[in-house]
């Protein structure tokens, strides 16, 4: 059991905060930032979009899990590179985040997936951001009240950290978890745009943008992770086609009722 001292969670003197994380569009990294920064000590990223190798954390070092969430999943990706990431006991807080639409199975599956590879759990939380596909839900998320719940949170956080506590509330979701589901819409590129400087090729997790011909997108291993769209830097790529247009104005009215953060110690 990991038995952290007054001087480790103060100070910062020993203690390493570990971020790992999944963020094609950068708001679930900007979550796990805004909670590392509550805390003193020297900070780490593990950045699962390109990171896909082993790693093993320390009894003293306290790590951010935080995982965006795919149709009620943590994306298949993540999952598979999360795995290969083992601890002795490190304490951990299991962060997924949504965009205003739902949680499902994603929080119990990372919670239960970081116990398997040895963490010690004393945290869980759901939070909302600007959804990645669906730009006119959640607009403006996390905004000042969604951080200070965050904030409040952290430094609860610090002291179960501190009490040597585990997590103890039941995390909602069902086993098995929902199955995994293929997004239909169409990523396309403006050829008219594009300038070729191949940073989607280089930050594609599924390797589906060819390097001789970033126009074209694999659609069929393709995860719709919007890390193309979100660092090309001409604005080129975006979703397009019927069957996101048809479902862009449904989904945005389904989901436009505020969703809250939930915190789970």
């Amino acid at each position: 059991m990991f038995k952290p001292s007054k001087t480790n969670i103060i100070s910062g003197e020993r203690m390493t905060i570990v971020e790992i994380f999944f963020s094609p569009s950068g708001t679930t990294q900007k979550v796990a930032d805004h909670i590392a920064g509550n805390f003193d000590g020297k900070k780490e990223n593990c950045n699962l979009l390109i990171y896909n190798g082993e790693k093993e954390l320390e009894s003293d070092d306290v790590a951010i899990v935080a995982m965006p969430v795919f149709a009620g999943r943590i994306p298949k990706t993540a999952r598979e590179r999360l795995s290969k990431i083992k601890a002795n006991d490190t304490p951990a807080i299991a962060v997924v985040n949504y965009g205003n639409a739902h949680v499902s199975d994603s929080l119990l599956e990372l919670v239960e997936l970081l116990k398997e590879n040895e963490f010690n759990v004393i945290a869980a939380a759901s939070t909302v951001s600007h959804h990645s596909i669906f730009d006119g839900v959640a607009v403006g998320r996390p905004d000042s009240s969604d951080l200070e719940k965050i904030d409040e949170f952290s430094k609860r956080c610090m002291e179960k950290i501190e009490s040597e506590e585990s997590l103890s509330c039941e995390i909602p979701g069902n086993r098995p978890y929902v199955d995994y589901k293929q997004l239909p819409f169409v990523i396309g590129c403006d050829e008219t745009l594009c300038a070729f400087c191949y940073d989607c090729v280089s930050i594609c997790p599924e390797q589906a943008i060819a390097e001789d011909d970033p126009i074209e997108t694999d659609l069929d291993s393709c995860s719709r992770c919007t890390a193309c769209i979100s660092i090309c830097p001409e604005d080129a790529r975006s979703f397009i086609g019927d069957a996101f247009e048809a479902k862009k104005p449904e989904f945005e009215k389904a989901n436009a009722e505020r969703k809250e953060p939930e915190f789970y110690l």
